[in-house]
């Protein structure tokens, strides 16, 4: 283990691991879990990897006193960056020097075999060998002053974020309003701008890792602004790649810088994103942990008093907006609850603030909400709400939540007992979510099919569930996951399965009690009682199907 961590600090450069091994020899005594802890601080690793005439820092300097100034204040600049890889536009914000003068200054850099290239034509990338990067760093502390430093990446972060606002613009997913803050933004050419944001969504499979560096060392390093805004303009891109645990990772670490320097717009903004993705998802390690909540708690119901206080810091930011994206939570919550007439309440609330501070998006969300608050119980309305968000969506060039409208819609004309309507557009959702490579989207369209194929005996029913189910396992989304699992235990009941509906409910159940739905939660205990009595386990049954009444009796 200690052998390994040595190779791995090591950055497996042979040199480096060839005076790790001379330093062992020469010193019998040590254990290599001491060598391996002295490796362990970056400030003493390069004085540490050395040995008689040997040392990595002198390979290094062979190199870099070879360089003409300019490209050594490059390359000194650019071992700031926590950024894993860095694209030539990053290094020529951060030496503040023209795109085609740091792209020959990056040539340079690997002739001197101080950098290495990743990519392929024409979008080559850049890195540092870990030690090359903590060599670099150590001449920039010595050659250049605290605030030129500063300044530096403050132009480098400035230009990831520059970029990444505008490719969220043409990123499709949550409608929430977009919301900035005062970060200093370094734009780049338009020539090289409109280059790079030709197709936005691959500009972000590109740069996504450095955003997420750049935006929690923007946090260690106190750019609060900085910090916030670069995590925040990742929400959409994220949601639709289903990038869930580094949407919560990175926010968090912003989230704390923002506490702790009292930033309130950015505590708001980053506090959204996470109820978003911790209400929908849960955890990669399968605990279903969310953010701030205690063990036990039901996801749904916690999401009232989360809402409610992102109410209030939104109130305190003077954001109405970000009030409105409340109020939709709160809607989620009560309609969660059985609580129809308080969640139609906070979403037409939510409707009236979007509409009059020109928030679309808000407006197209509010009768989202609105419709599943309707339900079953007026279907009209539910469908005449869904179409107007369908409406905004379109309006708005949101195709994510176009397919989400479109989604909703379906079910609602399956529900009507139009089915074949039904059928046309849930697979019109799903063909886009697939486009789009969403998964979320795609997985809630494969339920909603299945539900329809399974009340029209239509033997795809099985395998379109199981499809919704592996996704959901995949990405860790817990509503899908109860629902597929519902779904699948109702078709083994129908089959004359017994052992493996049970199976397949009591896990349903299960989910739905840490999710907090209740009416869902009820059908699946229905749907395990009918499962239970027909297995024979009559004292089980009797048991879920009272729970089942006495969820449904309650107002």
């Amino acid at each position: 283990m200690a052998a390994a961590r040595i190779v791995e600090l090591c950055g497996g450069m042979p040199l480096a691991v060839r005076i790790a091994g001379a330093r062992l020899a020469a010193r019998p005594r040590w254990t290599l879990a001491r060598l391996a802890h002295l490796l362990h601080d970056e400030r003493r690793r390069l004085d540490e990897l050395a040995t008689g005439n040997l040392a990595v820092r002198a390979g290094f300097a062979v190199g870099y006193t070879r360089l003409a100034e300019p490209t050594r204040r490059t390359f000194r600049l650019l071992g700031l960056l926590d950024a894993p890889d860095f694209a030539p536009w990053a290094a020529a914000a951060i030496a503040d020097i023209p795109p085609e003068q740091a792209e020959r200054q990056l040539e340079e850099l690997i002739d001197a075999q101080l950098l290495q290239e990743t990519g392929t034509e024409p979008h080559l990338r850049y890195r540092f060998h870990d030690l090359v990067r903590l060599y670099a760093r150590e001449h920039a502390e010595a050659a250049d002053e605290p605030a030129a430093r500063a300044t530096a990446l403050e132009r480098a972060f400035g230009a990831w974020l520059w970029l990444a606002e505008q490719a969220a613009d043409q990123v499709p997913g949550p409608c929430f309003a977009p919301i900035h803050g005062a970060a200093p933004r370094h734009p780049m050419p338009s020539g090289v701008a409109a280059a790079l944001l030709d197709d936005p969504t691959a500009w972000f499979d590109a740069e996504q890792p450095a955003l997420n560096a750049s935006a929690r060392q923007a946090a260690a390093l106190r750019m609060v602004p900085m910090a916030w805004e670069l995590a925040a303009c990742q929400e959409k891109y994220c949601d639709v790649r289903g990038l869930y645990d580094e949407w919560r990772t990175t926010h968090l670490a912003a989230l704390q810088a923002c506490r702790a320097a009292g930033d309130g717009l950015g505590t708001a903004v980053l506090t959204r994103g996470l109820i978003e993705v911790t209400t929908w998802t849960t955890a990669a390690d399968g605990s279903g942990a969310t953010v701030d909540l205690p063990d036990g708690t039901q996801t749904m119901v916690a999401l009232d008093d989360r809402a409610r206080h992102l109410r209030g810091l939104f109130e305190q930011a003077g954001e109405p907006r970000g009030t409105a994206d409340a109020l939709v939570l709160t809607a989620w919550s009560l309609v969660a609850q059985g609580r129809e007439q308080e969640a139609l309440d906070a979403a037409r609330q939510a409707l009236d603030l979007a509409t009059a501070h020109d928030h679309p998006g808000g407006e197209a969300r509010a009768h989202q909400i609105i419709a599943i608050a309707y339900g079953e119980t007026d279907l009209d309305r539910t469908i005449e709400h869904l179409t107007e968000a369908l409406r905004l969506a379109r309006l708005i060039g949101n195709t994510r939540f176009e397919a989400t409208a479109i989604q909703f819609l379906g079910a609602a004309h399956g529900r009507a007992g139009q089915v074949e309507r039904g059928g046309e557009l849930l697979l019109r959702s799903l063909a886009m979510a697939r486009s789009l490579k969403d998964r979320y989207v795609e997985a809630f369209s494969l339920l909603y099919l299945a539900m329809l194929y399974a009340a029209t005996g239509d033997d795809r029913a099985r395998e379109t569930a199981e499809a919704a189910l592996a996704i959901a396992r995949r990405f860790d989304l817990g509503h899908h996951l109860a629902q597929a699992l519902g779904i699948l235990g109702e078709l083994d009941l129908a089959a004359g399965d017994h052992a493996s509906a049970v199976g397949h409910l009591e896990e349903s159940v299960l989910v739905w009690r840490a999710r907090g739905w209740r009416s869902f939660l009820a059908e699946a205990l229905r749907a395990l009682g009918r499962a239970y009595e027909a297995a024979g386990l009559a004292e089980s049954a009797a048991r879920v199907l009272e729970e089942a009444r006495e969820l449904s009796d309650i107002r």
